[in-house]
């Protein structure tokens, strides 16, 4: 069946009316194929290859996964052993290398290369061909073992930004104290000796959920960026941390990964 432009405007619009634009939660599809050949295929125990009205469907499965990756800091070339100094202003990426590159490229430079310890980024900066996500929650957290101190730091002075297609959209999140991570150490303790702490509650039910999901498709390039300032606003004293701090950002929500035919 070939639909003529007006045919695929009026169904375009039909679909959405109906909310079920296949970007939209609703498993349905307008298809082109004749009702005659799909019964044929099934009868035949051949299905037929269906086709949406706004384009081919894909064979794939869908799950619920995490998307995430962690940067350390501060940029601490001379001592990767107490990881004290300063974090030095400017921007930060993330998202942008991926399992297996070179651990530099996200702070480490003890690690000779990235694990699933830091990512499951495929490849840096972009999502790979035949796969997909919508993404429906996003957190930043910390490692359970960073200092109360350093992490007061960090949130004082760090700010995030999501860009998409090399900066073509840009959006600015805010402190990154704005997007509790649901993770961490959680224990009562005194005031003058608290040993662990983590951004926000750490329950992942205390987390910011989008009601409209970030839709990262295939071949896409993306990018989260954490800016940092070189001085809190408050005290106006500069960033030290004492210890490494290992940065978290993980969105979750749904992954489909294209079945080759």
């Amino acid at each position: 069946m070939h639909l003529t432009k007006e045919v695929r405007q009026l169904t375009h619009r039909f679909v959405e009316r109906l909310g079920l634009d296949p970007r939209n939660e609703a498993p349905l599809h307008v298809l082109q194929n004749p009702t005659e050949e799909i019964a044929h295929g099934i009868k035949s125990g051949k299905p037929a290859k269906l086709w949406g009205v706004e384009r081919p469907l894909v064979a794939g499965r869908l799950e619920e996964n995490y998307l995430y990756h962690t940067r350390r800091f501060p940029n601490n070339t001379a001592n990767n052993t107490i990881g004290a100094g300063a974090v030095a202003a400017g921007d930060y990426l993330f998202f942008t290398s991926g399992f297996g590159d070179q651990g530099a490229t996200a702070g480490y430079f003890s690690v000779a290369n990235l694990t699933l310890q830091q990512t499951n980024m495929a490849a840096g900066g972009k999502i790979p061909t035949g796969r997909g996500f919508r993404l429906y929650v996003l957190g930043v957290s910390c490692n359970t073992a960073a200092k109360i101190g350093n992490i007061s730091q960090c949130l004082d002075t760090m700010n995030m930004r999501f860009e998409k297609q090399s900066g073509q959209l840009v959006l600015q999140h805010g402190p990154i104290g704005l997007w509790p991570g649901g993770k961490g150490i959680y224990a009562g303790t005194t005031d003058t000796a608290v040993t662990a702490a983590s951004n926000g509650m750490p329950a992942l039910t205390n987390v910011r959920r989008y009601r409209t999901p970030r839709i990262l498709s295939a071949n896409e390039q993306f990018q989260y960026v954490i800016n940092a300032a070189a001085a809190t606003p408050a005290q106006n004293t500069t960033v030290a941390l004492t210890d490494f701090v290992e940065i978290t950002i993980w969105l979750f929500g749904q992954v489909l990964d294209a079945i080759p035919n």
